[in-house]
């Protein structure tokens, strides 16, 4: 007689765990390139827009991955909570990476981010035909509030805040995520 082998459909932790890093690791090697060839694209809206497509994407293949993992069905509790934990720990690594990249490979990159950043605003503003007076005001206010932003307690906080953004997004993740299973009357 033929025993039939049954697999455990792996634990949730441990599989948003694994593409979480692999999210993060995705992440490191994307700003890597792009610090090495153009870092003033670092400092762009369409810099943020490629991360968080590629963030989007990964957290619903990964999602869609573990749901067939686990037979095929899926609640959206367990899809947001599977999303979640994927960008919480991609992050997580893609924080500690900005924190030696910032503070250890190299130092000066605070300033020079900071520095493309407000070019990029005060030309953002200039072509919407802002005042030069207004451009200035901006300018003044944002080398004041961007001057803790790259320090370790400024990535921090913003990892921090993050987890707020990472929540929202997994909230519509899982819905492309989930897949209840049928009802039968």
């Amino acid at each position: 007689m033929e025993t039939q082998e049954t697999t455990a459909p792996p634990s949730l932790i441990n599989h948003a765990m694994k593409n979480g890093v692999i999210l993060g690791i995705i992440s490191i090697i994307i700003t890597v390139l792009i610090y090495v060839i153009d870092l003033s694209f670092m400092a762009t809206f369409k810099f943020l827009g490629l991360m968080f497509v590629i963030g989007i994407g990964f957290v619903i293949y990964a999602g869609i991955s573990y749901r067939n993992e686990a037979g095929g069905y899926l609640g959206y509790g367990q899809a947001l909570q599977h999303g979640l934990l994927v960008f919480a720990i991609s992050g997580l690594v893609s924080t500690l990476f900005n924190l030696v990249l910032y503070t250890v490979i190299d130092p000066d990159l605070a300033q020079k981010m900071t520095d493309a950043i407000i070019t990029n605003t005060e030309e953002m503003m200039a072509n919407f035909g802002a005042p030069q007076e207004s451009i200035d005001q901006a300018v003044e206010k944002m080398r004041v509030d961007m001057a803790s932003q790259f320090s370790v307690s400024g990535l921090l906080l913003g990892y921090a805040k993050a987890l707020i953004f990472y929540l929202i997004c997994s909230l519509i993740t899982a819905l492309f995520v989930r897949k209840n299973q049928p009802v039968e009357i």
